[in-house]
């Protein structure tokens, strides 16, 4: 796994994580499993528009790709991160935003969005070690922020790689379509979005969130979320955040 960008800063104690846009077996890889959650297990897509077994779509060009993969070197996740282009992106397709919000659907090239976001079926409750102290539950159930599922672990993991990933291209902020269960999991980490707009039918009921990245700074900065801890392991002395009593817009 040399060969991802960013792994290491991407890592738990049971999965590492990176940018795989450097290798393309790994992003085939990464399509054929959004093939498998999107259109077999979970039928959001439909599995006859992907006959080679890999789901893809236009805006993949225009996206930098994160996968996680367990200690056997085997994918458990990816997810993409949608940079601006002539296309927008995807969510404005779907979702609305709250008046007071509109602002955020403009051309913005610092704004970026967080998609296609799935998990092995393997690691969606797979208890990850009965006795580590950031184990699951007996059925992987979520429990606060002592005690993670394999799946959270992955999502963390995937979540530091984007986080490399957006301070490397100079993005500000993060877009993305999700369930609720996603926000609160990801807000006991230190991770807080906010919603924009209402809930809609999109791969399921999800609502539009978006996370100002130099909150995000200040979260690790503080030192009062431990799975924030080594966020910034790996990342360029440049790009590391610096301790402020106010947070930028956009």
């Amino acid at each position: 796994m040399s060969a991802i960008r960013g792994a290491s800063a991407g890592s738990t104690p049971y999965f590492l994580a990176g940018a795989i846009d450097g290798v393309p077996q790994l992003v085939d890889d990464s399509y054929r499993l959004r093939y498998q959650v999107y259109c077999v297990e979970r039928a959001f897509l439909p599995a006859e528009a992907c006959r080679d077994g890999m789901e893809r779509d236009e805006f993949d060009a225009h996206a930098l790709h994160v996968a996680a993969f367990d200690p056997h070197c085997a994918m458990a996740g990816t997810v993409r991160l949608v940079r601006q282009s002539d296309l927008g992106l995807p969510m404005f397709r779907r979702c609305r935003l709250f008046a007071d919000e509109e602002r955020f659907a403009a051309a913005n090239p610092r704004l970026v969005e967080i998609g296609r976001l799935c998990v092995s079926r393997r690691y969606r409750r797979r208890r990850v070690d009965a006795d580590a102290p950031g184990a699951a539950t007996a059925n992987g159930d979520y429990r606060g922020g002592e005690r993670r599922s394999g799946r959270d672990e992955i999502f963390l993991a995937m979540t530091k790689a984007l986080y490399h990933e957006t301070k490397r291209i100079g993005a500000s902020h993060w877009l993305i379509a999700s369930e609720k269960s996603l926000q609160r999991m990801l807000a006991q980490h230190g991770i807080s979005f906010r919603a924009i707009g209402p809930e809609t039918d999109y791969f399921g009921p999800v609502a539009p969130y978006l996370l100002d990245i130099a909150e995000l700074d200040q979260a690790i900065l503080s030192g009062r979320f431990p799975s924030l801890a080594d966020f910034l392991a790996g990342l360029e002395p440049e790009l590391r955040p610096q301790a402020a009593n106010t947070v930028v817009g956009l």
